[in-house]
Formats: structure tokens, C-alpha cells, sequence
């Protein structure tokens, strides 16, 4: 936890705002809040109650540097697959629903600033379940934030039913560095050529044109 709280005091340190933990995508803490890779037989396993003590701990030691206000926690419920090659380590729990939702309670209880959630994110990949952005929305007081291949359409949907505060765009805005005013204009955007995405170069990265009336 220690660890967590340094790396934490070094990001203020050196200027910044605020710090997310990423909980999410099979990294350290997923693995201890998964059923699939915890396998622990002492207090941090075994019951859903144990298998978030680490979570809880680190949200409390990093919220003793920070501040509960300037704190985010990264989540990326799965409920399931079209493609299980692309399962995120096969971290889908036996009832995503419930592990989530009482994760997040934790997180209203600790009172940090915001909730983010991603979304799988491949072609035809399955939304969450309606009933699962509603007991979200119920269970977390704070801000709410959800990403993972988020069209305008779609973050506009989310947004007016209630269930969502604020919205990631990742690849489209790396190909249109003008996104906002994209959407917020209805100007067409720019196709994202995955090829050159992550070529280790500006090309394909920085060079996509703004938009031209």
C-alpha cells in the first residue's frame, strides 16, 4: 500500500492535479479483485468482502496523500465476450454485476472524486447491461465517467439517461484533434487508420487535419 502512496505523493510532487488507481484490464489490483486469479487463502481472498480489502487499503492510503477529492479509480467491468481471445486475461467474473457494484460502493463510502469505467471496446462488442448503468448511478455519488470506443451518439444516450457525467474518446481524437468541436458542430470526422496508429512515429499519431469547411 505504501508503494501506492509514494507514487501517489511523487505525481503531486511533481505538479499534478490529481492521481486515478487502475484497477482494471488484469493489472495488480483486478487480479486481487477477481475470483479467476485470486487464490488466496488468507484475509485478501476468498469472499467477494476479502478479495476487495486491497482495493480498499490502497484507496485509503493514496486518499491520505491526495485527498479523496482529487482521486479517480479505473475500472473495466466485463459481462461478456463475442471474441474470447479478447476477454482481458479471462477476468469475467461469475457475477460481474455484483463484484462491480460492491466495488463501487466501497468507492462512494471512501467518497473519491470520480468513477471511471471502460468498456470492451472491439467490433461488436456487447454494451453493459442497462441495469448495471442504473445501480451504478444509484450506488455512486461522485462523478461518473465511462469510455471504450464511445461514439457522440452513444455518450449523448448515456448522458441524457442519467447514467453517465463525463465521457473518454481515445482513438477518434487522436484522429481528430478538433474533436470537440466535431461533435459539437456535427462535422464529419476523420477514419482512424489502425495501421499506422502505433508505428512508433508521427505518422498516423500527429499529423491527422483539422477540419476544413
Amino acid at each position: 500500500m505504501q508503494l501506492y502512496a509514494q507514487a501517489a505523493r511523487n505525481a503531486m510532487e511533481a505538479g499534478f492535479d490529481g492521481v486515478e488507481l487502475h484497477c482494471a484490464n488484469g493489472y495488480l489490483v483486478n487480479q486481487f479483485i477477481s475470483e479467476h486469479t485470486n487464490q488466496r487463502d488468507d484475509e485478501y481472498g476468498g469472499s467477494l468482502e476479502n478479495r476487495l480489502r486491497f482495493l480498499k487499503e490502497i484507496v485509503t492510503a493514496v486518499s491520505d496523500v491526495v485527498g479523496s477529492n482529487r482521486l479517480g479509480v479505473r475500472f473495466a467491468p466485463l459481462f461478456e465476450s463475442t471474441d474470447e481471445d479478447r476477454v482481458y486475461l479471462g477476468l469475467v467474473e461469475s457475477d460481474p454485476h455484483t463484484t462491480y457494484i460492491e466495488a463501487i460502493r466501497l468507492l462512494d463510502q471512501a467518497g473519491i472524486a470520480y468513477l471511471s469505467l471502460a468498456e470492451a471496446d472491439w467490433d461488436n462488442a456487447p454494451d453493459l447491461p442497462e441495469n448495471f448503468y442504473q445501480e451504478v448511478r444509484e450506488t455512486f455519488s461522485g462523478r461518473i465517467m465511462y469510455a471504450g470506443k464511445y461514439s457522440a451518439d452513444k455518450a449523448l444516450r448515456v448522458l441524457q439517461a442519467g447514467n453517465g457525467d463525463i465521457f473518454g474518446f481515445g482513438r477518434p481524437f487522436i484522429a481528430n484533434p478538433d474533436l470537440p468541436e466535431r461533435i459539437r458542430n456535427e462535422w464529419p470526422l476523420n477514419d482512424v487508420d489502425p495501421v499506422t496508429m502505433y508505428g512508433g512515429t508521427d505518422k498516423g499519431y500527429t499529423d491527422y487535419p483539422v477540419y476544413r469547411s
